[in-house]
């Protein structure tokens, strides 16, 4: 495929994407010609066009919960990126501006780092997957997931999940394809936006020092020495955009709060605005958090032991439902074996990099409230589901049910978060009009991808990935040529 032809995809897919959402958004009447009504960093911006740092004297139309006050003024505790990346925007278009659609935009833009991400796996022979069986993935991704609903209105919270998650995604790509620069500034990206989610640095940290020797067994023997050493340009790939985006944080919070080690939530906390009893991580939040994440389900009222229209609270009280109710393609890792992968290695790299986004997930408090989905456990989405395309069954009916049943589930929880509770009567009957199209609408996409995924024949697998480093093992990850990288990404 020519790299015209790419960009040609990637665009439709964005296109697509972004129109898909928007036309859902105007279902649920999300005005998006102006700001959210958390719209943090658009207000953020705005004062740095006025010179200020701080958001004025006043908390003006921003939620009270998320204000700190220094000096008598009111300051945003999260870190710059997304307003940086909006200050053109509302510089050009000024009112005109609404993070909705922005937001709109960054899901989108996330939709086809997914599917780049995935066709430079086929191409790498770490899957097996097809084009096509990548574009059902991404949609997915895009659209059976928690995703959906975090990317449809703005807010604050929402802008800066997806930013992150497209930051988490581009490391992944840049880390399969050895694009060090690129993945080193990914993880400082995401410094600047949520800060806890750098752990997925592991990632390719496990996989360039796999590069340089260390973790291979030959001739029997582990090596747990590098076999060379980084020269000079890979330190500097590395160092640089890290250092450039921690100091561009480290700043912020000199000029914001007063101290670079400060990051606003100290001061947050002692405003008492919030009370957290055990602070912002505990080991005390990991029940709570572990039953939203994995054990909590929509809840159904009865009006009596005679009623026959029991009424669901899919809001389940703002605290979230299960990520397998939102995502039951997930449930594939609990029932069935994933099979011998292409690259057991990389697998084995992508369960890493899983845990390590879930530990900061499992302890923080609050658990994600006000939600429909955990969104908390965003951050995991991306591996997973390149460990779901790492397995070694082909995508068949099972696999679209279950992904059916996600975008149905998720846009029943988009309705039920942004239409609120005065409009939200379709879900007390089943002969609601919203909930039959999304179902037969649903089902007919369904029925078209099982009938395109019958007639194509399953990709070519290798029993060598191509490129593999001389000596290595069986599933060991490819070493980079320098026609791979342009020929996928």
């Amino acid at each position: 495929m020519t790299r015209l032809r790419r960009r040609l995809v990637d665009l439709t897919i964005f296109v697509l994407a972004f129109v898909l959402i928007a036309v859902l958004a105007g279902i649920l009447e999300i005005d998006a010609g102006k700001v959210s009504t958390s719209g943090h960093y658009v207000w953020q911006v705005q004062s740095w066009l006025d010179g200020r740092f701080d958001l004025g004297p006043s908390p003006g139309p921003w939620v009270v919960d998320d204000k700190i006050t220094v000096n008598g003024h009111y300051y945003l505790m999260y870190p710059p990126l997304p307003a940086m990346v909006m200050l053109p925007f509302v510089w050009l278009l000024g009112d005109g501006f609404s993070d909705v659609w922005f937001t709109w935009g960054v899901a989108a833009l996330v939709m086809v780092l997914m599917f780049r991400t995935l066709e430079l796996m086929r191409h790498r022979r770490i899957t097996r997957r097809t084009t096509l069986e990548n574009l059902v993935l991404t949609a997915v991704f895009g659209f059976g997931t928690i995703a959906l609903w975090l990317s449809l209105g703005g807010k604050v919270w929402f802008t800066g999940q997806m930013m992150s998650t497209a930051g988490i995604v581009l490391v992944l790509h840049s880390t399969i394809c050895r694009r060090w620069w690129l993945a080193w500034l990914g993880v400082g990206l995401i410094a600047l936006t949520r800060t806890t989610e750098v752990v997925v640095g592991v990632v390719p940290a496990l996989v360039y020092l796999r590069d340089l020797g260390v973790g291979r067994r030959t001739a029997g023997r582990w090596n747990l020495r590098p076999e060379r050493l980084p020269s000079l340009r890979e330190v500097a790939a590395a160092v640089l955009p890290l250092a450039v985006c921690g100091g561009i944080l480290l700043a912020r919070n000199k000029l914001y709060f007063g101290s670079v080690t400060s990051t606003g939530y100290d001061i947050h906390t002692a405003n008492d605005v919030v009370t957290f009893p055990y602070g912002l991580m505990s080991w005390h939040y990991v029940w709570p958090n572990f039953v939203i994440d994995f054990l909590r389900f929509p809840d159904f009222h009865f009006t009596g032991v005679n009623d026959a229209h029991p009424v669901t609270n899919l809001r389940a009280n703002g605290m979230g439902t299960s990520i397998f109710f939102s995502t039951p393609l997930l449930l594939l890792f609990l029932v069935s074996s994933q099979g011998k992968a292409a690259d057991r290695w990389m697998r084995a790299v992508m369960w890493t990099g899983t845990a390590a986004l879930f530990v900061p997930v499992i302890l923080f408090q609050a658990a994600g409230y006000d939600q429909v989905g955990a969104r908390y456990l965003l951050p995991i989405y991306p591996t997973l589901f390149l460990l779901l395309a790492m397995r070694a069954d082909r995508i068949g009916p099972r696999w679209v049910m279950l992904a059916g049943l996600g975008v149905f589930s998720n846009v029943l929880l988009a309705k039920a978060f942004w239409a609120g509770p005065l409009n939200s009567q379709w879900v007390s009957g089943p002969s609601s009009r919203f909930a039959w199209a999304t179902a037969a609408v649903v089902m007919a996409v369904c029925a078209l991808t099982c009938w395109l995924l019958a007639g194509e024949r399953p990709a070519p697998s290798a029993a060598e990935p191509p490129g593999a480093a001389p000596g290595a093992a069986p599933g060991a990850a490819p070493a980079p040529t320098a026609a791979e990288p342009a020929a996928a990404s």
